[in-house]
């Protein structure tokens, strides 16, 4: 895994002015990391992932709409991101049952979207499904010493679909 950060980009909508705060915790995430400061970089990206997990969760509630779609294909992203970069901190932490832990929770989520009405929407979350799933197997593959985690993650990729139209 790599620490994955969203371009910058100038608040001039809604959504950027939504999204700005998970930006920051990123960024400021990021600065942590890369500085060895891993309890401070832990923190930052729980904070990413707070938020961008609450703007999801508003987001498959509101009403449908264009301007819906776009929120969740940007909530999406932000919030596999802290998740992965969450698991890359716990892993520099010597946590990996957290980071394991960390993956299947974003996995699980995302995976929770593919049960939604809108076809617009399974499509967004089928694209991120695939991103959480390969993290989930090079996790498995990086720590094959550890088979309780291994069994962990196979039983979250157990989760299928129940949707005939799989997009991805």
């Amino acid at each position: 895994m790599a620490l994955i950060e969203q371009p910058e980009s100038s608040v001039d909508t809604p959504l950027e002015y939504a999204l700005a705060p998970w930006q920051y915790a990123i960024k400021t995430g990021n600065h942590a990391f890369q500085h060895g400061q891993f309890d401070s970089a832990r923190d930052k990206y729980q904070s990413a992932l707070n938020l961008a997990g609450h703007l999801l969760e508003r987001f498959v509630k509101s009403e449908a709409s264009d301007e819906q779609l776009t929120a969740i294909e940007h909530c999406c992203p932000a919030l596999v991101v802290a998740a992965h970069n969450l698991a890359d901190c716990f892993l520099a932490l010597s946590k990996p049952e957290r980071a394991c832990q960390q993956l299947i929770e974003v996995h699980t989520a995302i995976l929770h979207l593919v049960e939604n009405a809108s076809i617009e929407i399974v499509e967004i979350a089928c694209h991120h499904l695939h991103k959480t799933r390969q993290e989930l197997i090079n996790f498995a593959s990086c720590h094959p010493h550890l088979p309780e985690l291994i069994e962990q993650v196979n039983m979250a990729m157990e989760g299928g679909f129940n949707r005939p139209h799989i997009v991805h």
